[in-house]
């Protein structure tokens, strides 16, 4: 009874979510996971325990997890020695005016960059999963300075998630969907302009007013994010939709105002939508209770798409590799819809530390460029 009013909730949700794409559209914000990002973004429609609470909540039907803290970061630049080298000659205070803007040119230009983090906690066991959830990313990007746009988006979630294991022969059903209460705040259409900030700072000047006079708009909102997993053997199949969800009302406010009057803005008259995104996936794990084991990820968003365009399927998979060495190194690579990333983690006893260097596809303007970055991510988990 309970899995029969998931599946009409989840159904009326969806097609609620049809009427959406009158609204303003917001993009879907969610974690860089070091895991994920090592294997080319692939492997979320087959998370499992805690992992499901943001991936695919089938995936909470079978793992118990007691997580209390998770926490990744990252930054959006290239890793080259060049940058590095001027990066830390910047922040050391080694480079004069006009070639902190040339450094700062070139960057932007090239790749943007910016920076993020994550951090959350929560409990998996019995087809059940609870957990609170917070996602902070910040991308700057341009021709150059002069003409460069900072974009800030951050939501808080609180998750409740059910799944249910159908056993039927050799074969095993996950099938789940969690429900998400969240606060999302973000910078006003078009971001701010990043060059007053940055002057502000290279010149040691006031920079509370530049950023006093920017925008941003908040609202709560309310999603559902639904998914199954087919396994047989070493063999998985899955899909996973994410961010079902009728329109919700965000207000916009200032920044100085925020800080006079110590208050968030909280709805409005101007409502907003996140569009759904469907994904689905297949996975091989091989000597999975081995020594040495491996697994292979293949994913696709929009998957009904690839049939129509046979020749764009390579540019639109993420496929990845994992291959995991006594339970507790791991070695990953990736295929990121034309990009690849690398990656490696270590788990010691209740502790799990995971590393990528990745580059993800990035829409800019009417083209599709790459921005590279890496990210860090530690867990204490039990």
């Amino acid at each position: 009874m309970r899995l029969l009013r998931l599946v009409a909730l989840v159904t009326f949700t969806a097609l609620c979510s049809f009427s959406l794409f009158a609204q303003s559209s917001l993009s879907n914000l969610l974690p860089k996971d070091a895991r994920s990002m090592g294997m080319g973004g692939s492997s979320l429609v087959f998370a499992e325990g805690y992992g499901a609470l943001w991936g695919n909540p089938a995936g909470l039907a079978n793992k118990k997890s007691l997580t209390l803290l998770d926490s990744s970061t990252w930054m959006y630049v290239m890793p080259t020695p060049l940058n590095i080298n001027n990066i830390f000659a910047v922040l050391n205070g080694q480079k004069n005016h006009d070639e902190t803007v040339s450094i700062l040119d070139g960057i932007i230009a090239d790749n943007g960059f910016g920076a993020g983090e994550y951090f959350g906690f929560g409990w998996t066991g019995d087809g059940m999963g609870l957990g609170l959830t917070s996602i902070t990313d910040a991308v700057v990007g341009g021709g150059g300075l002069s003409d460069s746009t900072l974009e800030i988006q951050s939501q808080t979630n609180a998750v409740l998630g059910m799944a249910w294991p159908i056993r039927f022969g050799a074969f095993e059903l996950d099938v789940g969907a969690n429900v998400r209460g969240y606060y999302r705040i973000e910078t006003s259409s078009g971001g701010w302009e990043f060059e007053p900030l940055a002057e502000a700072v290279m010149t040691g000047s006031d920079i509370y007013t530049p950023i006093y006079q920017n925008s941003v708009i908040g609202g709560f909102g309310f999603s559902i994010d639904a998914g199954a997993t087919l396994s047989f053997g070493p063999l998985g199949l899955g899909f996973m939709v994410r961010d079902l969800a009728d329109k919700f009302a965000m207000s916009e406010s200032t920044i100085e105002r925020i800080a006079n009057s110590y208050m968030v803005p909280l709805g409005g008259s101007v409502y907003y939508s996140v569009s759904p995104v469907y994904t689905a996936g297949l996975s091989l794990r091989l000597n999975k209770d081995d020594p040495l084991s491996a697994t292979f990820f293949a994913e696709a968003d929009d998957p009904i798409s690839l049939f129509s365009d046979i020749e764009s399927v390579p540019s639109k998979l993420h496929i990845g590799t994992e291959i995991t060495l006594f339970r507790f190194l791991a070695l990953r690579v990736g295929y990121n819809q034309g990009y690849v990333s690398f990656g490696a983690g270590l788990t010691l006893w209740f502790v799990d530390v995971n590393t990528a260097m990745f580059i993800e596809p990035v829409a800019v303007g009417d083209q599709t460029v790459g921005r590279g970055g890496f990210v860090v991510q530690a867990a204490i988990r039990f």
